[in-house]
């Protein structure tokens, strides 16, 4: 049998009868990776622990016919501190969601698995109520790198230059076509705020180690993950479960 080693973490999981699981493994070289774990559903499996989300190691693998499995493994993080909190734990769940739609198969994926790993840790740090930023830094920055880059400093129908903007100013965000629209050239969109269209432009722009490296009021959090989640619905074209979870606990709280 043909074998690999990859160093990946735990995307996604799916039960494979009473006592199987199928993993899906986001890898810098491989891209997206399936693995059948035998037994790991039944806790007795020595890899239980490796094969639950967000787990991240080194692995070799067997390729079968239609999976690969697992012959040795290695547990380097487990991001344990993201399941000891609801919201933490929501928000995270709902990256590895988006992870897995924006990964492909058989391709590099490093940066894709380095962002992610970096949204992580810094969703471990986020303080409370803060959780929404790195998944709103995560999303808009896979988005870009996955070829949907915003423009976010000229209007998108009459290109006037929309770098400085007044402190009460207002832009529509077309999350259709990714870009404002000037005040003269208004065609319906997402009205935002100056701090959210500044934190936008810092996502994007800033260093990726740096990336995250900011506060939000509440508002403005609030209204920067709801630009950054419909772009991603628009572009996806598909529902995620991670977020309809999110807003559930949020209008609880």
């Amino acid at each position: 049998m043909k074998e690999i080693k990859v160093r990946g973490i735990v995307i996604r999981q799916d039960p494979m009868g009473d006592k199987d699981k199928r993993v899906v493994l986001l890898t810098k070289e491989q891209g997206r990776l399936t693995i059948l774990a035998k037994g790991a559903m039944t806790g007795k499996s020595r890899y239980s622990a490796l094969t639950q989300l967000f787990s991240y190691g080194d692995f070799v693998l067997t390729k079968g016919r239609t999976f690969y499995y697992i012959k040795e493994a290695q547990l380097i993080e487990s991001f344990y501190k993201l399941r000891s909190n609801l919201d933490r734990l929501a928000y995270a769940s709902f990256m590895l969601e988006v992870a897995d739609t924006l990964s492909l198969e058989g391709q590099d994926n490093g940066p894709l698995l380095l962002l992610l790993l970096r949204s992580l840790y810094a969703m471990t740090m986020a303080k409370e109520k803060d959780e929404s930023i790195p998944c709103s830094v995560f999303i808009f920055r896979a988005l870009a790198g996955s070829g949907f880059y915003p423009q976010l400093f000229k209007c998108a129908t009459c290109g006037k230059d929309l770098t400085d903007l007044e402190p009460d100013q207002t832009l529509q965000f077309d999350v259709v076509r990714g870009a404002f629209h000037c005040p003269n050239c208004r065609q319906g969109g997402l009205q935002l705020s100056r701090g959210c269209i500044r934190a936008m432009r810092y996502i994007i722009t800033a260093d990726e180690s740096k990336a995250f490296s900011f506060e939000l009021s509440e508002k403005v959090r609030k209204e920067l993950f709801t630009a950054v989640t419909q772009y991603l619905l628009d572009k996806t074209e598909r529902r995620f479960e991670g977020l309809d979870f999110i807003s559930k606990i949020n209008s609880q709280s």
